[in-house]
């Protein structure tokens, strides 16, 4: 089983992978990939990288983490979106762990969200930590 979990250098992306790492991080038979999206090189994205890998090894679970960098302009939300689902296209995703947070109100009228894209376009399991 192979568990997905983008994440951001924030708290939130931070809780999602000890999440993940908490109830997965046991079972030898559970792939986590950590994944952290950017535009650009970000020095900072390498150290959590390190980090997410350094909070499997001390719990003895299998976590790989990845960094993917993808074009910045105006739509790099959109493109980190996609290179999420690209993600889950090309590898045997079984379940999607995203960390959450309340979104404004232009966010929800305008913005399309990286959950829904999930469960519409895959139809995968999302686990949202808060």
């Amino acid at each position: 089983m192979e568990v997905l979990v983008p994440f951001a250098v924030q708290p939130v992306g931070e809780q999602a992978v000890r999440t993940a790492i908490g109830l997965f991080g046991s079972d030898d038979r559970i792939q986590i990939i950590a994944v952290h999206v950017t535009s650009g090189e970000n020095p900072s994205a390498e150290i959590a990288a390190s980090e997410v890998e350094s909070m499997g090894a001390r719990q003895a679970a299998s976590v790989e983490a990845e960094i993917h960098q993808v074009e910045s302009g105006a739509n790099s939300k959109s493109a980190v979106r996609d290179t999420i689902e690209e993600i889950v296209e090309s590898r045997d995703i079984d379940l999607v762990v995203l960390g959450y947070e309340e979104k404004s109100i232009f966010e929800q009228l305008f913005e399309t969200d990286t959950t829904e894209r999930m469960l519409k376009t895959h139809n995968l399991p999302v686990l949202l930590v808060p």
